[in-house]
């Protein structure tokens, strides 16, 4: 269950933090790092407020202070690949880190939960950070059972779109068989259909 970020200590939060910038997506890429120490450092000193794409980039990415965040994308880009660096990270320490950093979308802002612990035994129940029931995964630890990453919501997308085109296609060959059939002109079908 996922708690309020006051609920949360700071040392808990540090030690989470530290124990993520070791994962292998961190590990990676050192920008990306300096971005999540950077969030989480600015709103546990009680400076969240001022997390904004401009300081993010002068402060933690390195770059001018002529920069603008209206006409660069990059801090919203590199906060996508935050989130999913996270997501990465956590998938890999599925037992074991009880305290959730999240960027959320829309946002800089780093918030912190703290998650139940989750049974691990075969068959058993875990819950949502909602707090609501879910059947055990089928992939093991760090399955994804409920909801989707980034990755997942665009597959999803893309699912649904192909089928969206297969139906219009059969739509189509279905009204072009008919009209080849009945040596019907389009303007007879559409008479026919009223």
């Amino acid at each position: 269950m996922l708690e309020t970020e006051e609920d949360v200590p700071a040392d808990r939060v540090v030690e989470t933090l530290e124990i993520l910038l070791h994962a292998p997506p961190f590990l990676r890429s050192p920008k990306l790092a300096r971005f999540l120490r950077f969030v989480v450092e600015e709103e546990l000193a009680g400076r969240g407020a001022t997390i904004k794409a401009y300081t993010i980039a002068t402060q933690a990415l390195g770059r001018n202070p002529d920069f603008d965040p209206s006409l660069d994308p990059s801090v919203r880009v590199e906060a996508g690949r935050l989130r999913r660096a996270l997501d990465d990270a956590y998938a890999q320490h599925a037992e074991g880190l009880e305290v959730r950093i999240a960027v959320p979308v829309g946002g800089y802002r780093p918030r912190f939960g703290l998650r139940e612990a989750v049974p691990t035994a075969p068959g058993a129940v875990t819950e949502t950070d909602s707090g609501g029931p879910l059947p055990p995964a089928a992939d093991g630890p760090g399955a994804v059972v409920l909801g989707f990453s980034p990755r997942g919501q665009a597959a999803v997308i893309a699912l649904l779109a192909g089928i969206l085109l297969v139906l219009c296609i059969d739509l189509g060959l279905t009204v072009s068989a008919r009209l080849a059939a009945g040596s019907a002109t389009p303007r007879d079908v559409a008479v026919r259909g009223r």
